[in-house]
């Protein structure tokens, strides 16, 4: 039987809605966006998403645990400012985007997932193929490991259950 801990500490101390304006009455982009705290949490949204857009603003229990979530109608944008960690998520209708300590993931409807970081990228499909991008060198690895190449600027080197093939360019 699981215990609940005696301590309980609050995540959220509040939690406040936010409608950002992003043009002004003249239809020019503004600089930063204009937050306006709709009167009895509600307002209509009826400007394109670019123009105009619902965020949620949750103040953490410490000052500098603060998340946004911003709600569009195609997709749903979940920041924080953190070096270490996750800094965002973007949920859409074609893919999940997700920010972790300076690297981005890509998770596909094929259940591909990409992994950017730097000028690195590794890529592995939903077939259960993988690829490795690097400045120096591309990998690729069959779904069921029985193939593999790599070719740098100098070779092509690889293997399949026919043999090894290495070759100087």
């Amino acid at each position: 039987m699981s215990r609940v801990p005696t301590s309980v500490r609050a995540v959220w101390k509040s939690a406040e809605l936010l409608i950002a304006f992003h043009k002004n009455k003249n239809k020019q982009r503004r600089d930063a966006p204009y937050f306006w705290r709709p009167k009895d949490a509600f307002a209509r949204l009826l400007a394109k998403p670019e123009d105009q857009e619902a965020v949620v603003v949750l103040r953490g229990a410490d000052d500098n645990d603060d998340v946004q979530i911003k709600m569009h109608s195609d997709k749903i944008v979940v920041r924080r400012d953190r070096v270490l960690g996750w800094s965002g998520v973007v949920l859409d209708d074609t893919q999940i985007r997700i920010v972790v300590d300076n690297v981005l993931i890509r998770i596909d409807p094929d259940g591909g997932v990409v992994v950017e970081k730097d000028a690195e990228k590794t890529h592995l499909e939903g077939s259960g193929e993988i690829f490795r991008f690097t400045p120096d060198t591309q990998i690729n690895v069959s779904a069921d490991g029985r193939r593999m190449w790599r070719e740098t600027e100098d070779n092509v080197d690889g293997f399949s259950p026919d043999g090894l093939v290495s070759r100087r360019k």
